[in-house]
Order: C-alpha cells, then sequence, then structure tokens
C-alpha cells in the first residue's frame, strides 16, 4: 500500500509539472544570450512545479527588447541567464499578466479598491508603469509575483528578489508591495484575484 501511494504521489507530482517539451520556445536572433535564457527557462521549470503560476507554453527570448512583455506573446530578454531567481521572477511576472487577462471583471474590481487605498500613484519609469492603469494593474501582478516567489523559494529569498528588482524599475510598485503586501493581498482575494 505504502508503495503504490508513493508511486501515485510521485505520478501526481510529475503530472502536475509544467514539462519542457510542451514549451514552444522560440528565438528571435538564435544568439548565444537567447540559448543561455532558453535553457534557463528549462531548468527552472525542471527544478520547481510552475504550474499554479503558468498560463502561456509559448515564449519568446529576444535579446534586443527593452524589457520584457506578457502580450501578444510571452517575450522575455536574454538578460541574467545565470540568475535563476531573477529570471523565476521575470518569467512568473509575464506568466500571471496571462492569468489577469483573463479575469477582465475582477481586475476592474480590484483596480477600484487599489484606486481608494492609493488615490495617487506615480506613472513612467522608474517609480511606476507606463500609465496610472498599468500602475495599478502591477500591483496587483507584482504582489502574486512575490507570492509565488516566495512558494518557490522561500519568502526570505522572495522578498529580497522583489527588493532587488525595485531598485532598478517599478521602484514604487515593489517597495508598496513589501511594505504593504498584506493588504493588497486581502484586495486581491476578496475580488477573486488571488493565484
Amino acid at each position: 500500500m505504502k508503495k503504490w501511494h508513493f508511486i501515485t504521489t510521485l505520478t501526481l507530482l510529475f503530472l502536475s509539472q509544467v514539462s519542457a517539451t510542451d514549451l514552444d520556445i522560440s528565438l528571435s536572433h538564435d544568439s548565444e544570450k537567447e540559448k543561455m535564457k532558453r535553457a534557463q527557462i528549462i531548468r527552472l521549470i525542471e527544478q520547481h512545479d510552475l504550474s499554479q503560476w503558468w498560463f502561456t507554453d509559448t515564449i519568446v527570448i529576444d535579446e534586443s527588447i527593452r524589457s520584457p512583455f506578457s502580450h501578444p506573446v510571452l517575450t522575455l530578454k536574454a538578460s541574467m541567464p545565470n540568475n535563476d531567481p531573477a529570471g523565476l521572477s521575470q518569467l512568473l511576472h509575464e506568466q500571471i499578466h496571462w492569468f489577469e487577462d483573463t479575469r477582465q471583471k475582477e481586475v476592474e474590481n480590484t483596480i477600484s479598491a487599489l484606486r481608494k487605498m492609493y488615490p495617487i500613484v506615480p506613472v513612467g519609469y522608474p517609480e511606476g508603469a507606463r500609465s496610472e492603469f498599468s500602475t495599478y494593474l502591477h500591483l496587483a501582478v507584482c504582489l502574486l509575483e512575490l507570492d509565488a516567489l516566495a512558494e518557490v523559494l522561500g519568502k526570505e529569498k522572495a522578498e529580497t528578489v522583489i527588493a532587488t528588482n525595485g531598485q532598478y524599475f517599478y521602484k514604487w510598485i515593489y517597495k508598496t508591495v513589501l511594505k504593504d503586501q498584506a493588504k493588497i493581498r486581502t484586495v486581491l482575494k476578496s475580488n477573486n484575484l488571488y493565484i
């Protein structure tokens, strides 16, 4: 009985994980940097069960872009291929955008609640996102990113990664997420926008 339980658990674990063979990862320039980034993505999904935060299997790696983006196709910059916590953060962040894209009403309700908490938010690099709406949206995305990282890497490492990100971009957003994470998490949960 115990042996069967172990095999069943192992099978369920395997089936629940994202598989590298199911991914469609294309390289824009087929450069060495892009190949290293692809290897990092494969390494991350082989080392960690990311299925809970996985919403698209199509990924483009493009060393020429300024920053990663989620739509129309999840596109990652070929940066930090040897810094797995940072690479994981980037990958999860863009996957979470795909999650939110399927929940428009929940996003609207969440942003409405966040507007009441933070009536004035920064817009533009490096403090905020490209628009007021996007800054509010990123409060949700970055909180989910923090919580996903905490589940995969542990709370302390996750907060370190988020704090490091916040030294370079989305400075106000990441700082606010770290400071007010419990309040923002409550807003997401109450609006059914929590993974």
